[in-house]
């Protein structure tokens, strides 16, 4: 086995550890050439091994769900600056739903600086985060629960829901794509995640810079339903242009 192929397996073993890795990883823990890393992330994608991302890789996810708290420990600065962001759209006396997701524990996580707010939400670490926050209404659905994603979801929460009026919700997606929509990996998810968009008079698609042109299973719904995606600072020109001409912007 020669030395390229050697470094590919011990980039798809990174991979597979931390079910992604960014191209900048590559080149310092490679000391190779950020061309290098592009093309050996181009030949894994071939192989169908990994999708590449913008600034990286992802494990091949129509296959490998990656746990939640795996992903928890990815991109969390970018992660820190989307919750930031979140929090400009807002206000005290709003009803929020929370999908749930690691971008939306993030923002759970910045929640008590309101005095008067209503939250709703599926995930049941979610409901764990906020319990006993000062002014805080909080409603948890009832479902059957994914230990991978801590996600209730099913008829019992999409009942819950419908009984229920959102103001704004913020939503959590595994990956996105301007001609598939917004996807998960989970079916029963995707329809609980539909009904709470359905019963939102707003909902903002809140993702890191490598959800975008990654796919997964099941389609939530198109990102032009939304009001906007609220990223990170990764995300490219000609990516914030692509998708403000197709009328889902980044805010």
């Amino acid at each position: 086995m020669g030395k390229t192929d050697v470094r590919r397996d011990a980039i798809m073993h990174a991979i597979k550890d931390k079910g992604s890795i960014a191209l900048t990883d590559i080149v310092q823990q490679f000391a190779v050439s950020e061309a290098t890393a592009r093309r050996d992330l181009e030949i894994l994608e071939q192989e169908k091994r990994c999708i590449r991302t913008f600034g990286g890789a992802v494990l091949e996810s129509l296959k490998v769900e990656v746990p939640f708290f795996n992903k928890m420990d990815l991109f969390t600065e970018e992660k820190k600056e989307i919750a930031d962001k979140a929090l400009r759209y807002i206000e005290d006396g709003d009803i929020i739903g929370l999908t749930g997701g690691t971008t939306t524990t993030f923002i759970a996580k910045k929640l008590n600086q309101f005095k008067n707010l209503t939250v709703i939400t599926n995930a049941v670490n979610i409901a764990y985060e906020l319990i006993g926050t000062q002014g805080l209404q909080l409603i948890l659905t009832g479902g059957v629960i994914r230990t991978q994603t801590f996600e209730l979801s099913g008829p019992l929460a999409n009942a819950t829901l419908e009984n229920l009026s959102i103001r704004k919700t913020f939503m959590g997606v595994d990956g996105i794509s301007l001609s598939r929509g917004m996807m998960i990996y989970n079916e029963l998810e995707a329809e609980t995640n539909r009904r709470m968009m359905k019963q939102s008079m707003e909902t903002y698609l809140v993702a890191d810079h490598s959800k975008f042109s990654r796919s997964s299973l099941f389609v939530i719904g198109e990102v032009q339903e939304t009001i906007g995606i609220i990223s990170d600072s990764k995300i490219t020109p000609e990516m914030k242009h692509a998708f403000k001409e197709a009328g889902a912007p980044f805010l």
